[in-house]
């Protein structure tokens, strides 16, 4: 009975498989949180090699682990839940889970997104596919120099939203432009002699709860901050932002951060927008583990996000050398 349960076990976890290889197999639907001992993972038309930190998954991948102590864990995008597969174990990637094909059992977590992934927006950070489009202004004059003023912009999308920009010498007066996404009427043209603006509760209040939004600066007639996104939270997202921060903050303060926290914390980071808090996460890490092409993935789409390209290519040119894949379409 017990043989015939097993071999029913490793017939649908294959059947999983299959299902799998159905799906769109070029978005991931997970991430690597976190690794102990020997721990391989197989792409698509690729064979087993070590698994590394924020490596992103996809569906038909397969993951295993190798002798005693080995560990893995993984956090998939649908609803943020964790799973844990111990020693000597080996298991197909679905869009929702993991399948097991051998050793186990896997360790299933409580989903960590109360919203589900229709409430959030896709992990940019790891789903975002890349285009030649994206890069075509990284060749511009002056391009990177000016970039790196850029990125010193920073939103807070709490209500009521705050901004922030790098002060800029022979510029008297800044032009804040906010504007809604396409399909989204909504514009707000705001003229400071300051570095920042914070809006008014009425200002706020004229703005859609959990919809995206694009704010730009510029001066002189000259672009200090080019536009990039940003969420208009909803209650609940920002009580769900506030928690996982605190969460971090608080293990940071005791010195107990792991790098499956910081996972945890870039992937909600990634799905509320929050493009600036991404970017700190990332920069953060890079120092971390300085050689995974993971994170210099990560740091691609962040780039974009920002509508910085220079940075962008520069980030891409460093995951290639570092052995990354990442295809860039037409």
């Amino acid at each position: 009975m017990l043989k015939r349960l097993g071999a029913l076990v490793i017939a649908l976890s294959l059947l999983l498989a299959v299902a799998a290889r159905a799906q769109d197999r070029t978005t991931p639907v997970a991430v690597i949180s976190l690794v102990w001992g020997q721990v391989t993972v197989k792409h698509q038309d690729a064979d087993y090699k070590a698994a590394r930190w924020i490596e992103p998954i996809f569906p038909g991948d397969f993951v295993k682990t190798t002798g005693p102590g080995s560990k893995l864990l993984i956090v998939f995008f649908n609803d943020n839940h964790q799973e844990v597969m111990g020693p000597d174990s080996e298991a197909t990637v679905t869009p929702e889970n993991l399948g097991l094909l051998s050793g186990g059992p896997i360790r299933v977590d409580p989903a960590r997104n109360p919203f589900g992934a229709g409430g959030v927006e896709s992990p940019f950070v790891y789903t975002k596919k890349l285009v030649s489009k994206d890069f075509e202004n990284a060749d511009a004059p002056g391009a990177y120099d000016a970039e790196e003023k850029a990125l010193a912009g920073w939103v807070n999308s709490s209500a009521p939203p705050g901004f922030w920009w790098p002060v800029t010498p022979g510029v008297n007066t800044y032009n804040l432009q906010v504007a809604g996404a396409p399909g989204l009427s909504y514009t707000l043209g705001k003229t400071t002699p300051k570095n920042q603006y914070k809006y008014t509760a009425d200002e706020a209040n004229a703005l859609t709860k959990g919809a995206k939004y694009f704010w730009s600066v510029t001066g002189n007639g000259a672009t200090i901050v080019p536009p990039y996104p940003f969420l208009f939270m909803t209650l609940p997202q920002d009580k769900w932002l506030d928690e996982q921060h605190d969460t971090f903050q608080d293990k940071r303060d005791r010195g107990q951060l792991q790098r499956s926290d910081y996972t945890d914390y870039l992937l909600v980071c990634a799905q509320l927008l929050r493009v600036d808090n991404a970017l700190s996460l990332c920069r953060e890490m890079s120092q971390m583990d300085p050689q995974n092409p993971n994170i210099y993935r990560a740091l691609t789409r962040i780039y974009l996000m920002k509508s910085c390209p220079a940075h962008a290519r520069e980030a891409l040119q460093k995951e290639l050398q570092l052995g990354g894949v990442d295809p860039v379409g037409l």
